[in-house]
């Protein structure tokens, strides 16, 4: 009777006992479920991370796509000619009469950012990893800046400052015409533009990157490229410090400017020309 007793009261406490046990993770079952998670989050970021750098360089090739349409359109409609960019002042500065009589026709109207209102990642005439000129545009209120480089129509006396012919490209930036003896040549790429304190610029106190599609220390992983046929492919770029290129890089040296400047716009494929 005694035993009995005994065990009636020693019943409740150890179902207390084994619900106690049930309520909670111990501080190792914690631990490995921390640990788990850290080596989860190891393994997906980086696979996260290249997924999104890949659909931003879709959407950047999109952009040059609609581009390539446009200046197509454009040329079907002109003799074959490119816009009239004479008055363009160098890569990324094209001239204002594309404002009224390509931009809004063919393309897109231009509508720049300006004071407080920088342009959307969206905007088809900025690559969406372009921080630079946004920026710029942004400060300036400047009307004919693009975040892309853009080759064709240009003229040495627009831009004495540019070395167009450093690298003996001259020819790809003063062609005029579709189809000519450098219709190899690309029309467009991403702004691959090397200062010389490395990739970052600096302007008005605050320092911008100075390329797109940016990996490890602003330096860009590569860029689209658009070629006459409006066809768009993505070029590996690799830097073999300043002013050089690595072996591995797809993407050679293209001009020099403003005694600053290297542009990256030669596929190393593809020879000077004429072809």
């Amino acid at each position: 009777m005694i035993a009995a007793e005994r065990k009636e009261r020693a019943e409740p406490t150890g179902r207390l006992t084994a619900q106690a046990a049930q309520g909670g993770f111990t501080l190792i079952e914690l631990l490995v479920v921390i640990a788990i998670i850290a080596i989860l989050a190891a393994l997906l970021l980086p696979a996260l991370a290249k997924g999104k750098d890949k659909a931003v360089r879709i959407q950047c090739a999109s952009n040059l796509k609609q581009w390539g349409v446009a200046l197509s359109m454009y040329a079907g409609d002109n003799r074959d000619y490119f816009p009239d960019n004479s008055g363009g002042m160098d890569w990324a500065w094209m001239d204002i009469v594309l404002n009224t009589n390509f931009y809004p026709v063919y393309l897109y109207p231009n509508r720049p950012g300006a004071g407080t209102q920088m342009r959307g990642v969206n905007d088809v005439i900025y690559c969406p990893t372009d921080v630079w000129h946004r920026a710029y545009e942004e400060i300036k209120g400047v009307v004919t800046l693009i975040g892309y480089n853009y080759l064709p129509s240009r003229t040495a006396a627009s831009s004495p400052n540019v070395q167009y012919d450093a690298f003996g490209l001259a020819e790809w930036v003063y062609r005029k015409k579709f189809n000519g003896s450098y219709r190899k040549a690309p029309v467009m790429i991403d702004k691959l533009q090397e200062c010389s304190a490395g990739w970052l610029d600096t302007y008005n106190g605050q320092t911008y990157p100075s390329a797109n599609h940016r990996g490890n220390g602003n330096v860009p992983t590569g860029g689209n490229f658009l070629f006459e046929d409006a066809h768009v492919a993505w070029r590996v770029f690799k830097w073999g410090g300043p002013g050089t290129i690595a072996k591995a890089s797809q993407i050679d040296r293209g001009a020099t400017g403003y005694g600053k400047y290297v542009e990256y716009y030669r596929p190393t494929d593809l020879e000077k020309g004429p072809w």
